[in-house]
């Protein structure tokens, strides 16, 4: 069974803003390989959608890896087959940024 795939507002925002941070740190190449894994991650999300960690006790909210910087925070609604990216995390800021996804 695949699942849709939903990018909600603040997902967009947030992967503007790991990609900017990016192009002032990193190399154009890396931020190719970046956006190909994001790619490549959603797709295999679409058939294994808890693949990420489960994220506190916030029900369905799980969390997966896409670089060793960076994750994705994201909710698996199974009754619409469905899957909303919440938003991406650089794994170094403050995690209380994103705690009401975790509580």
């Amino acid at each position: 069974m695949s699942f849709s795939i939903t990018w909600m507002p603040e997902a967009f925002k947030t992967f503007d803003d790991r990609i900017d941070y990016l192009e002032i740190h990193w190399t154009d190449k890396e931020i190719t390989n970046f956006r190909a894994r994001v790619k490549e991650y959603l797709e295999i999300l679409k058939d294994k959608p808890y693949i990420g960690k489960k994220a506190g006790r916030v029900k369905n909210v799980h969390v997966g890896l896409i670089l060793k910087q960076v994750s994705l925070i994201y909710r698996v609604k199974v009754l619409n087959n469905e899957i909303e990216l919440l938003l991406f995390v650089d794994n170094r800021q403050d995690p209380k940024k994103f705690s009401k996804y975790k509580s």
